[in-house]
């Protein structure tokens, strides 16, 4: 049996790419921007779509702006770019709230935290649903226009929302 790879280093048999199940991304709304796009990608999540090779790091981010990064430490930089950024959109995350990346660049800025309840089962680039993740996962926005969907999402029993005013 192949180890679950999520957060481990890239190898020819792993991958640090985990895609956003439709079922959660169709309750989430339109996109503008997916700045961390997989190259090869069952489905478009936003009307742009910057892959690897665009590097959607160095780009403008501009509208609503979907965010799976990958996995492991390459999340951080779209992390901070995000919270750099501050405007409407989400950003999907491990909740793993003990690390420094939290402390620095969700803490002090974001203005929503929404924990999704249990564990997301991520697909692979062929659309095809993996094994559920390693980790709980959390929506992040930094945008007060956030704020109907992600009460909508709790109404719905899909998590809770924590708020920081």
């Amino acid at each position: 049996m192949e180890p679950k790879t999520f957060n481990t280093k890239k190898t020819e048999k792993s991958t640090n790419i985990w895609l956003t199940p439709r079922s959660l991304l169709d309750r989430l709304g339109h996109f503008d921007l997916d700045p961390c796009a997989a190259t090869v990608r069952p489905w478009d999540i936003a009307d742009v779509n910057y892959t690897e090779e665009d590097n959607g790091l160095i780009q403008e981010w501009f509208g609503r702006v979907w965010c799976n990064p990958p996995y492991g430490s390459e999340a951080y930089p779209f992390l901070k770019k995000f919270s750099e950024y501050g405007g409407p959109g989400l950003m999907l995350l491990f909740t793993r709230t003990d690390i420094k990346a939290w402390h620095e660049y969700i803490f002090p800025t974001a203005k929503y935290i929404f924990f999704i309840k249990g564990r997301i089962k991520f697909c692979r680039p062929d659309g095809s649903q993996e094994a559920t993740a390693n980790a709980a996962s959390c929506l992040l926005a930094w945008d007060k226009s956030e704020l109907p969907l992600l009460l909508q999402l709790e109404k719905e029993g899909l998590g809770k929302l924590a708020m920081f005013v």
